[in-house]
């Protein structure tokens, strides 16, 4: 091997692959021991090399067998699993879908329905356990009969954000080919080679409606001709989530209901929320609050066989490092303070590793 610096620590391994065999170019588990020629002690863990991520990440155990790589200063491991890596990827996945389903329960807790709340109930706020609100005849009219996912698991799920990752990416036909396509926050359909022209599900974030469309308080058909978009997708709203925002998910359930679409608007379940986040605070990632991302790729882990996620990516360049927007449909800078989406990208990029779901970050061509 060639010489390398006497520093104390090491980072994690930058690697120049091209000194590997084009058979390592792909997908492949191979373990990095940084053991120096100065003797700095042996660091050995095992990873799962992605060509789409250009990360390492550490994954599983295995045989293994030593490859000498001058140019990179270490000693290069292929790994040889033990266990097929299907077997892997199932027990990891069973064990992930087994907690979801302990705690949150999708399938029938993902929305408040006519099913799991009555007339008379109180429902409590999701933000502020000491306020409720009780459920009228007239707010029970407003709830579906049942769950949306009365025939689980459904095959194949994208989860759409709008990350300017996906401009030029070319993965609108692909994400069509899902069973179910989750979008998120109400993102403009004007991209279709990008995104796709197809949708089951779309999140709105009440900010959105208050700065684009005067809260519903104005002219309303601009807002409808923006909906009509995602037909004949509902429009899911965390009513329950801030007092401030009932009366808004209320008015915009009543908008689509005036305008006689074929739409309407649902509402999460604020237990149900409350119980992801904790899920999610047990497991290590605690954040001020849970991206509307997040709450939507956690219910599509529960009731999807395969779960791919588009546009999420939160850094300013692509992974060739070229800049790029922070929407695919404009730069308008994210709010900071509330989210944490580097951290929930770390998480989705461990589950991505795991096998769990599939992060698309690169083109899909």
């Amino acid at each position: 091997m060639g010489s390398s610096s006497n520093s104390a620590h090491v980072s994690s391994p930058v690697v120049d692959w091209s000194c590997l065999p084009v058979l390592l170019q792909s997908s492949f588990l191979l373990s990095l021991s940084l053991k120096k020629i100065s003797g700095h002690p042996p660091l050995i863990s095992l990873y799962h090399f992605d060509s789409s991520l250009l990360v390492l990440r550490p994954l599983f155990c295995g045989f293994h067998c030593p490859i000498l790589c001058p140019s990179c200063d270490m000693l290069i491991i292929i790994v040889f699993s033990v266990a097929t890596l299907s077997d892997v990827i199932n027990q990891e996945w069973k064990k992930w879908l087994n907690n979801f389903q302990e705690c949150c329960n999708a399938g029938r807790y993902f929305l408040v329905t006519q099913e799991n709340t009555h007339i008379g109930d109180n429902i409590t706020y999701e933000t502020r356990k000491d306020k409720h609100i009780e459920v009228t005849e007239k707010i029970h009219k407003m709830f579906p009969k049942t769950s949306l996912f009365t025939d689980m698991p459904i095959r194949s799920c994208a989860v759409v954000e709008s990350g300017g990752i996906l401009r030029n990416s070319c993965c609108g036909a692909e994400i069509d080919r899902a069973d179910y396509i989750f979008r998120c926050n109400l993102a403009p359909m004007n991209y279709s080679d990008d995104i796709g022209t197809k949708t089951s599900l779309v999140t709105a974030n009440p900010s959105i409606l208050i700065e684009r469309y005067s809260s519903l308080m104005e002219r309303r058909k601009p807002f409808m001709d923006m909906i009509k978009t995602y037909e004949p997708a509902p429009v899911l709203m965390a009513a329950f989530s801030f007092l401030s925002v009932t009366d808004l998910s209320f008015r915009t359930y009543y908008t689509l209901k005036d305008f006689g679409e074929n739409q309407t608007v649902i509402f999460y379940n604020p237990t149900y929320l409350s119980n992801i986040e904790l899920y999610w605070k047990k497991k290590g990632l605690v954040v001020r609050r849970l991206s509307s991302g997040l709450m939507i790729v956690s219910t599509a882990l529960e009731i999807c066989d395969k779960v791919t996620l588009y546009g999420f990516w939160p850094f300013d360049k692509d992974t060739n490092g070229n800049p790029i927007p922070h929407h695919y449909y404009d730069n308008r800078p994210p709010i900071t303070g509330v989210f944490s989406m580097p951290d929930e990208f770390f998480l989705y990029s461990q589950m991505h590793s795991k096998g769990i779901l599939k992060l698309k970050v690169g083109k899909c061509f």
